[in-house]
């Protein structure tokens, strides 16, 4: 199974893809953390936990501490997203006599702070990602005042370990009775690419009969944000055999000044062209945030110009 839809990782934060912590492998469980001090971080959006996190690599890897890199494996955001701190197969320096052995995971909660039922949810499915065949580990959850006399996790957060709560079964964004909403997109003009030019793909009608520059695909509508299951195809002419093409989703949010920037791009897929007309497929699933906008975007990188003769995207959302 691949990571969850939520995994917001180290090259999404705009750090180095792997830690430059030591190599081990943890097989005996989870530990669940806090932060001693409270962070009012529950009824902020996802930018807020983000900007905690980074905060707290720049406070572990200063001077005061000096370590390798945040201490963390994980981080179980308030909105539900799994933050990645040193990730899989390094050891942290989160919890003495526990750090080669099992992945830790904080809260980011304080003592009086709110713990989300989203943030369970996101330790849960932390707990079940980490317990698939690739890393196998048991799925024994514990606190850290399991390993070293301390507060932490904190009182709410210990009871929750002891209860057996983060240790059932996430719960399903995409409930079985939860019927999504469904729109497909056609691109029926052509649009040209410049070389090593990223371009949002424009598309020129929607099954309801809606038509336009429609650029968005996700977000003018739900604008309390949604999960969401994308797929596209893109039909390109004029290129060589064996240029790259680049293919990604990206959320944009507004600039203050009546504008979009780029709020966050989503992995590449980076397909190589073999003969004849160029087809293109791209999906990716995510949970898009509160005020955002999703687009397609695409480069080539061939010698000369390239034109999109074609393109259909599927977009299945639930919004929140």
């Amino acid at each position: 199974m691949p990571r969850p839809a939520n995994y917001i990782s180290r090259s999404d934060l705009g750090w180095s893809r792997t830690s430059p912590a030591a190599w081990a492998d943890p097989k005996s469980g989870l530990v669940v953390h806090y932060d001693s001090a409270d962070q009012n971080l529950a009824g902020q959006g996802l930018e807020a936990s983000i900007a905690y996190w980074q905060r707290t690599r720049s406070f572990h890897t200063g001077p005061s501490r000096g370590w390798a890199d945040i201490g963390y494996s994980f981080m179980a955001a308030p909105t539900g997203h799994i933050l990645e701190g040193r990730g899989l197969y390094r050891s942290q320096a989160a919890q003495p006599g526990g750090n080669s052995t099992h992945y830790s995971v904080t809260l980011a909660t304080g003592p009086s702070d709110r713990i989300t039922p989203a943030q369970i949810n996101a330790v849960r499915e932390l707990r079940r990602w980490l317990m698939e065949p690739a890393t196998s580990i048991s799925g024994t959850v514990l606190g850290h005042r399991d390993f070293i006399a301390t507060s932490c996790p904190g009182d709410q957060a210990y009871e929750l370990v002891r209860n057996g709560t983060f240790t059932q079964p996430p719960s399903s964004p995409f409930e079985e009775d939860d019927v999504p909403q469904h729109y497909r997109f056609e691109k029926r003009s052509t649009q040209t690419l410049q070389p090593r030019t990223w371009v949002t793909l424009r598309f020129d009608e929607r099954h309801d009969g809606k038509s336009g520059e429609l650029y968005s695909l996700l977000g003018v509508e739900e604008k309390d944000g949604a999960l969401y299951d994308i797929s596209v195809g893109v039909t390109l002419e004029g290129l060589v055999s064996g240029t790259e093409v680049q293919i990604r989703a990206t959320e944009y949010e507004s600039d203050g000044a009546g504008g979009w920037k780029v709020a966050r791009n989503r992995p590449i897929d980076s397909p190589v062209h073999a003969v004849g007309n160029g087809h293109f497929t791209y999906s990716w699933k995510g949970n898009l945030g509160t005020g955002r906008r999703l687009r397609i975007r695409l480069a080539q990188f061939g010698q000369d110009e390239a034109t999109v003769t074609r393109a259909t995207s599927e977009v299945f959302a639930w919004p929140r």
